[in-house]
C-alpha cells in the first residue's frame, strides 16, 4: 500500500501539464496554400470566423531572423509553460519549423495537442515551404511574453 501511495504522490505533477498522448499519426499536414484557405474561411452559421494564429516554436534568434508575419514565438523548451497564456483566443493553430526535415514543428504541434488543443494544423515543408511559394517573411525579435 505505501508503495502505491508513493506512486500516486509522484505521479500527480505530471498531470496537468500533459493530458493526452499523441502520435505521429494525430498530425494534420497542411500545405501553405490549404493553411492560407484555412484561415481565411468565412464565418460559420452563426457568423464567427475561426481565430487563427501561426505558432513559431523555434528560438528566439531563428524566429528574428525570418517568421510567419504575425506568428507568435513560443520556443519549445517553454511552450508547456507558455502556450495557454500566450495562445488565449485562438482555436486554429498552424504550427511551422524551418524546413522539410526540422522536427520541431512536428514536436510542437504534438505538444500542443497534448495540452489540450485543438485544430492544430502542422505546416509542410516549414517556413522553406512558405517561402518557396512566394508568402512574406518579417524579420525581428518576438514581441514579449504577455503579463
Amino acid at each position: 500500500m505505501p508503495r502505491l501511495l508513493l506512486a500516486l504522490l509522484l505521479a500527480l505533477p505530471c498531470l496537468p501539464a500533459c493530458t493526452r498522448k499523441t502520435s505521429d499519426r494525430d498530425l494534420q499536414w497542411v500545405t501553405p496554400y490549404q493553411a492560407i484557405e484555412r484561415i481565411n474561411q468565412t464565418p460559420d452559421l452563426l457568423g464567427k470566423a475561426p481565430r487563427s494564429v501561426w505558432v513559431d516554436p523555434r528560438t528566439p534568434v531563428h524566429f528574428a531572423q525570418g517568421h510567419v508575419p504575425g506568428a507568435v514565438s513560443i520556443p519549445f523548451p517553454s511552450m508547456t509553460a507558455e502556450a495557454e497564456t500566450r495562445l488565449a483566443g485562438y482555436d486554429t493553430f498552424f504550427v511551422y519549423g524551418t524546413n522539410w526535415e526540422d522536427t520541431i514543428s512536428k514536436a510542437a504541434s504534438k505538444r500542443l495537442m497534448e495540452l489540450g488543443f485543438d485544430n492544430v494544423y502542422t505546416l509542410e515543408g516549414g517556413l522553406a515551404a512558405w517561402t518557396k511559394d512566394g508568402n512574406p517573411v518579417e524579420t525581428g525579435v518576438p514581441a514579449p511574453a504577455a503579463p
